[in-house]
């Protein structure tokens, strides 16, 4: 776009280069209006952002090395990539009409953004059955099993109605009412690389709908801490730190998924 051609100076030669545009209705857009909010350029050892506020453009070069973790969300049209770097992090909205340009940029930041991490893969392959896995979750891991990724099921957390694992009857009677759930994660494992792939969010209630996905990816070599916790309601709460913010899940009391990923992440950090 117009705006942004007299930030692009280097000499070296992009991998890739997207444009995201405004969201804006077409019927609102006019002849000379700026219809793009950022230009993204990747290269051999960093990527450089082109962000337009108003007529000004901001740049933001990070090398892929300052990535401590990654997580892409999306739900229905509206998708967005986040990029946890040390002290802050750098989110980018895009369309998820474009999920597999945004896929493609995130297959080459991964490619490219831990130091190779010298740690054993997880010793089994965790067979998953309908207990553990929705339909859609176990369509997706199908998928993985089937690439050359690697990855390996290392734990799982099936949907689970809070009123059916909390001791207290009151919280019991209100998650009833509310219809609080846990909502279902996935944990992959390729002893390189964590991906968790969840819902979008933790809970879920009664008013409710659940169409998004969310999928953080997590270099074993930027783990930094991990804390399990006593989440109440009957949970174990489980908060991973990288250097780039930090990392929340939930999991049931009787979650037998749980002693393993408790192990192997604990043997890492």
């Amino acid at each position: 776009p117009p705006r942004f051609v007299p930030f692009l100076t280097r000499s070296d030669e992009a991998i890739v280069s997207i444009k995201i545009p405004r969201h804006i209705e077409r019927r609102q857009a006019h002849p000379g209006m700026d219809l793009y909010d950022y230009v993204v350029s990747l290269y051999a050892d960093d990527l450089v952002v082109l962000e337009r506020d108003g007529e000004d453009i901001a740049e933001h070069t990070m090398a892929y090395t300052d990535i401590k973790h990654l997580r892409v969300d999306e739900e229905l049209l509206r998708g967005r990539l986040r990029l946890a770097l040390h002290g802050n992090a750098f989110e980018l909205p895009y369309n998820t009409v474009s999920a597999e340009v945004i896929a493609r940029l995130v297959a080459i930041i991964r490619e490219r953004y831990a130091r190779p991490a010298a740690v054993a893969r997880p010793a089994d392959d965790l067979d998953l059955g309908a207990d553990e896995l929705s339909f859609y979750f176990d369509r997706l891991l199908r998928a993985e099993r089937a690439s050359t990724s690697g990855m390996q099921a290392l734990a799982a957390q099936a949907e689970t109605s809070l009123g059916e694992v909390d001791s207290s009857w009151l919280r019991r009677a209100i998650y009833g009412v509310v219809r609080k759930r846990l909502l279902e994660t996935l944990w992959l494992c390729d002893g390189r690389e964590l991906k968790i792939i969840d819902r979008g969010s933790t809970y879920g209630y009664r008013w409710q709908s659940t169409y998004g996905t969310g999928i953080s990816y997590l270099p074993v070599a930027n783990l930094e801490t991990v804390h399990w916790k006593d989440g109440g309601a009957g949970l174990t709460g489980l908060r991973l730190g990288s250097g780039g913010g930090r990392l929340d899940y939930a999991f049931s009391g009787g979650n037998e998924t749980v002693p393993t990923l408790r192990r192997y992440l604990d043997g890492l950090a």
